[in-house]
């Protein structure tokens, strides 16, 4: 074998087993005793081919047999060796049973628990990589690419099983006769050589199957995300026109990889059956050689034979499957090196204040927050407001620990957010987004969020109460199953108001002492802003509430407004305050606004 080759084997020895732990010495404990009991089987062949002649008359081999036999008590006799043999392959097909049983576990063990590892690496990823992280990526890893890696792992797991089968076969023909297996293995060496390049190239393919299936699944998920608007505008054509490109060279590359996989099987048999007739012609037609010998040489030869070629074969095929397993192993290093960075002390409630100072914030080398400093009182309801790209979204992503600022501190309670368990903080958090949260399932899964179960009485009833604060309780009892009701995907059986408060409804059940609205109403009607306005409301003085907005009538009821410009606050105090200064930003935009 080349050096390439073995250090390849070593290498992903070394991350099979980082996966599959000592599950993976256990099979191949097993591939060994499958191999040695069935070698034994076909060793019991050559006395019993060769029992009608006398002792003297044996071959060196089979008189080690009877010797081996005789020392631990067993009569040799046709009937003896009949039962061995039967015996030996019995053993041999209750462990490659056992094997494959065991192979199936591990293959659906790891596929179950990497996916639900990657789960929880997403969780714990940094949102400064989500965002710079294309969502097909991402979904492509749990969907297709950890399938493909674990397929790479089962083929792996093959060539180890291949690979031990050889060399117990290869042990026992060097036994039976050493010249003629030195002869096979070198004919072997020179068709396994020839065919390395073939791995290489599967491997090669494989990669780019991974890089057009990530691709594939980025525009498709943005085409269905969007499909609402590239129906209403017929725009199928320009994006399919890209789509079906990548599907075509995804295509082409797996075309080309299933053929490559195909040749050292089609040729295995072919060539094992050359050799040992060729073997067999010479032995026992030119060198009259026992037939009995060279028969049981030639099994050995042929299983040998095509376990190389089946080790090639598997070897090509995990070639084929490796870029599901690189870009695994790849997407699980980069996702260990992004995991967010947090404290040990815990927020169990909100006392007193979160406190921003002096914190500037960049996105590479374009600044975006200055110095940038602010108060949120508990239980006071804080407006913060500014044309777009002042700011807003981004404060907010810093102020619930999403995003680190480059400088300045941000505190709660007089703790740094660099110590603080961030999960603890964000249980705290309630956040509604201009463009609200929706799952394609029941109203009262959407309210909930599955925390409990909606079925149960007093899970309704909170349900139900967080509802009639969010003033969405009236058009919930309108709808054909009530609470019941499967609303699609985005929410797309309901208005863009009727959305937004079933969001505002999570929130509320939640419980949370933050709650955060982010442009909440900024895309909605007079009717439905009024609405929700009223629902925000109904929290004033319960609840520390924080408004995003560049609508300034959201704002009117805060108790104190900042106003951002340009990533820096320029004004802030009350509402009245900041409007009988005609010379603000507040004011102009109050004017802009009509208000």
């Amino acid at each position: 074998m080349q050096i390439p080759l073995i250090t390849s084997l070593v290498h992903y020895f070394k991350v099979v087993y980082g996966y599959a732990g000592k599950k993976l010495y256990i099979l191949i404990l097993l591939f060994l005793f499958g191999g040695i009991s069935e070698s034994i089987g076909i060793s019991m062949l050559l006395p019993v081919l060769n029992i009608d002649k006398g002792v003297s008359d044996q071959g060196q081999y089979t008189k080690s047999i009877y010797n081996v036999l005789e020392s631990i008590g067993i009569n040799v006799s046709l009937f003896s060796l009949i039962i061995l043999l039967v015996i030996a392959f019995i053993l041999k097909g209750a462990f490659i049973f056992l094997q494959q049983t065991y192979t199936s576990y591990i293959k659906f063990y790891l596929i179950k628990k990497i996916r639900i590892d990657f789960c929880n690496k997403y969780k714990n990823m940094k949102y400064s990589y989500y965002i710079n992280t294309r969502i097909g990526y991402l979904n492509n890893l749990i969907t297709t690419e950890i399938a493909r890696g674990v397929a790479a792992l089962n083929r792996y797991i093959a060539v180890i099983g291949r690979l031990l089968f050889i060399l117990i076969y290869i042990s026992f023909s060097i036994i039976i006769n050493y010249k003629m297996t030195i002869v096979a293995l070198f004919f072997s060496l020179i068709l396994f050589v020839l065919m390395t390049s073939l791995s290489r190239l599967s491997r090669k393919l494989s990669l780019l199957v991974s890089d057009t299936n990530a691709q594939i699944q980025s525009l498709l998920i943005q085409t269905i995300y969007n499909y609402k608007y590239v129906k209403a505008t017929d725009s199928f054509i320009h994006i399919f026109k890209t789509l079906f490109a990548r599907i075509n060279r995804n295509y082409t590359y797996q075309f080309k990889n299933s053929v490559l996989t195909s040749i050292p099987s089609s040729i295995t048999e072919p060539i094992s059956v050359f050799f040992v007739s060729g073997l067999v012609l010479y032995y026992v037609g030119f060198q009259g050689k026992s037939m009995a010998e060279i028969l049981v040489l030639a099994i050995f030869f042929y299983k040998a034979f095509s376990y190389i070629f089946r080790f090639q074969s598997d070897w090509q095929k995990f070639n084929a499957s490796l870029g599901g397993l690189e870009v695994m192993s790849k997407a699980n290093r980069v996702l260990n090196n992004n995991v967010e960075k947090a404290g040990n002390r815990q927020v169990d409630a909100f006392n007193k204040a979160i406190e921003l100072r002096d914190v500037n914030f960049s996105y590479g080398a374009k600044q975006i927050l200055f110095d940038v400093n602010l108060a949120i009182q508990k239980n006071k309801s804080i407006g913060i407001v500014g044309e777009s790209g002042a700011g807003k979204t981004t404060l907010f992503d810093i102020i619930t620990g999403l995003l680190t600022p480059q400088s300045g501190t941000i505190s709660i309670d007089g703790i740094g957010y660099s110590e603080l368990k961030l999960s603890s903080l964000r249980n705290v958090i309630g956040y509604v987004t201009q463009e609200p949260v929706i799952f394609n399932d029941t109203i009262a899964n959407n309210i909930s969020f599955w925390e409990c179960d909606s079925q149960e009485d007093i899970c309704k009833r909170m349900i139900k109460d967080a509802a009639v604060l969010a003033n969405c309780d009236k058009f919930i009892n309108e709808a054909e199953m009530g609470y019941e009701t499967i609303i699609g995907d985005k929410g797309v059986k309901l208005s863009g108001g009727q959305r937004q408060r079933i969001a505002i409804a999570r929130e509320i059940f939640k419980e949370p002492e933050i709650m955060i609205f982010d442009e909440a109403t900024s895309s909605l009607d007079t009717e439905s802003e009024q609405l929700i306005q009223q629902s925000i409301n109904s929290l004033k003085g319960e609840r520390t509430i924080v408004i995003i907005a560049h609508r300034l009538s959201t704002v009117r009821n805060c108790d104190y407004i900042y106003v951002m410009r340009a990533g820096r606050i320029v004004e802030e105090g009350g509402f009245d305050e900041l409007y009988r200064d005609e010379n603000s930003s507040f004011y102009r935009m109050c004017l802009d606004q009509n208000l």
